[in-house]
Order: structure tokens, then sequence, then C-alpha cells
């Protein structure tokens, strides 16, 4: 039977810290790849925590069990600081409530497993999932709330940002600034709420209201992938494309904006004075950007507040489900330029 020193030697980490992790220590803080390769080693070797001896801690402090299912792997939530700032809160949020937080994690197979026998009592997911993942959380348990996605409104409580209002705030306040040229950089597709390919709700509102005002061009549509490279690479391509450029940028993500800066430099171009650029989840990323760049502010702490006590609501029987839409605010760094009319 595998012990906590063999798992310890595996994960290239403490005893103490492999005996804490597995115990859900709560006021123990390690990096998520830390926790991933104890699981995983966890995993590898049979171990399984006594279920016995949990069941009896547990009573003994009243905790609830809570579930956290992720979209991405860890790789790709290294990649987008966004659901990485997410997963963080919901584990501070539970953690002030005095939850105990389960990471579910995907194995050879892509089927969500945790790393002991006892029963969770919800599970709050993070970000899209197939019809077939939602049937595996449903497993463990129907107690299922959904932060930043809504796969059945009929089934789920869940929770969304307003990309409406967000999109409607960045191009109204580009317009105020005598904007009519203003480009999209950003997925035109990315998974829908049952993880399948479908337009971008922020794409599809930015097309909308440029139609509404005949300012819309496909010629202003800068198609990447959600990352800085692929940021880098489109928005490289474009410039050395297009002679007639637009005076502003709506990025779709701040994962984006760093290629998109990196790009602009190459070509000697500065923002704002060549470009005004407005993105997406006010993060580090446009907060502490050269220059600072103005982004819509999703309220993640408030997402994850309302997934929190949408998943009380479900563990208090109240099974009708709502859908929590939470408005979104515009930051303003000055990285919008007013144009000389």
């Amino acid at each position: 039977m595998a012990t906590l020193k063999d798992i310890a030697s595996l994960a290239n980490v403490s005893q103490a810290t492999v005996s804490r992790v597995l115990n859900r220590d709560l006021t123990l803080s390690v990096p998520d790849d830390t926790k991933e390769r104890i699981f995983n080693a966890a995993e590898k070797l049979g171990y399984k925590i006594s279920v016995k001896k949990a069941e009896k801690k547990l009573k003994a402090n009243s905790v609830f069990r809570i579930g956290i299912a992720q979209m991405f792997d860890l790789k790709e939530r290294l990649e987008d600081v966004y659901y990485l700032l997410m997963k963080n809160i919901l584990e501070e949020e539970c953690f002030s409530k005095q939850y105990s937080c389960v990471n579910l994690h995907r194995n050879e197979d892509k089927k969500f497993t945790k790393n002991d026998d006892l029963k969770l009592d919800a599970i709050i997911a993070i970000g899209r999932f197939t019809k077939e993942e939602i049937r595996d959380l449903e497993g463990y348990t129907n107690n299922i709330v959904f932060l930043d996605s809504s796969p059945d409104e009929l089934s789920y409580y869940s929770v969304i940002p307003n990309y409406h209002l967000a999109v409607r705030q960045a191009l109204e306040e580009f317009r105020a600034k005598g904007h009519k040229k203003i480009a999209y950089v950003g997925s035109v597709y990315t998974f829908g709420d049952t993880k399948e390919l479908s337009l971008d709700p922020r794409f599809y509102y930015y097309k909308t209201s440029m139609l509404s005002e005949n300012q819309y061009s496909d010629n202003l549509v800068i198609d990447c992938e959600m990352k800085a490279q692929s940021g880098y690479e489109k928005m490289s391509e474009y410039l050395d494309a297009n002679n007639e450029l637009p005076t502003a940028l709506y990025i779709a993500s701040d994962t984006v904006a760093p290629g998109v800066l990196k790009a602009l430099r190459e070509k000697n171009y500065s923002v704002p004075n060549d470009f005004s650029i407005i993105t997406f989840n006010n993060t580090s990323l446009s907060e502490f950007a050269n220059p600072p760049l103005s982004s819509n502010e999703v309220f993640i702490r408030e997402n994850v507040k309302s997934a929190v006590k949408c998943m009380e609501l479900v563990l208090q029987n109240n099974n009708l489900p709502k859908k929590i839409v939470v408005p979104c605010t515009l930051i303003d760094r000055g990285s919008v330029k007013e144009l000389l009319k």
C-alpha cells in the first residue's frame, strides 16, 4: 500500500505538504501545480484517504465538501489568468465559510476523479463543459452550480458576466472619443455553454453594434486565439497586410493584449497615439501593461460570491434554478485617445 513517503518522493515535495494537501488543510498555501503533482502521484500509486477517519473529522467540524471542476487543464489555466484568478478566489470564499474544497481532476480517460471516496455536497463548475462532462459531474452530485457558463437554465444555477453591457460600454467610449474604425481582436468562435464552438458573445455584440452604426467591415476583424502568442502573430500579419488601419482595438480578452502590444511596438506604433485600446476582463495583464489599458471590469469576486450563494440555495433545497448575470463596468486608464474633430 502506498504511503505518504512514496507520494512525497514521486511528487518531489515534503511528507508534511502531502499530508496537509490530501487532508484539505485550508490554511496551507501551495501553488496549483504542486497540488496537481501530489494528487496525480497519489492517484498513480493508488493511495486513498481513510474514509472512516475523514468522515469522522468532517462530522465533527460540520464541513460542507465542495467539488471544484474546471474547464481547462493545468497548462491552459496557467495561460489564462482569468480562470486562474476565479479558482483562487473561489477557494478563498470557501475557506472564509469553512467549506472544504475538493479539486476534481481529469484522468487519462478525461473523466473527473477525486482522491477519496467521500461524498460531495455540491460542485461548482468553472467554465464550459460538454454534455458528457456534465453527466460525469452528476455522478458525484446533482447539486451543480456553473460559474461563467449557463448550459441548462431549467436544470442548474449559473452565474455569467454581462457581455452585452461590457461591449456596449467599450464601443460607447470609443465613439464618444470620435472613433469609427474600431477593430475586434480575439476569437470569433469560442466554446459555448456546452463546450461546442459557437459565435463568441463579445464578437456577436460587437458586430451587431457596428452594423447598427453602418461601421462594420470584415476587414476590422482580427480573428485569433485567446492567447498572447496568437494575438501577436495575427496582429503582426494584419499590420503588414493593411494600409488603411483602424484607430481603435477592442481586445476580447486580457490574455491577448500582451501579444498585440508587442506587435504594435515592433512596428513602431504607440498606444494611444496610433491605436486606442480597450480590453475585456481587467486583470493584472491590462492594469500593469505598458501603457496601462482601459478594460471591462467583470467583477470576478462578485461572480464567485454569487456562485457560492447559489450553491447554498441548492443545499437548502431551493430547486428552482436561477441565472445570475453580473454587471460590468469600464475602468478608464487613458488608453483611448480623443480624435480631433
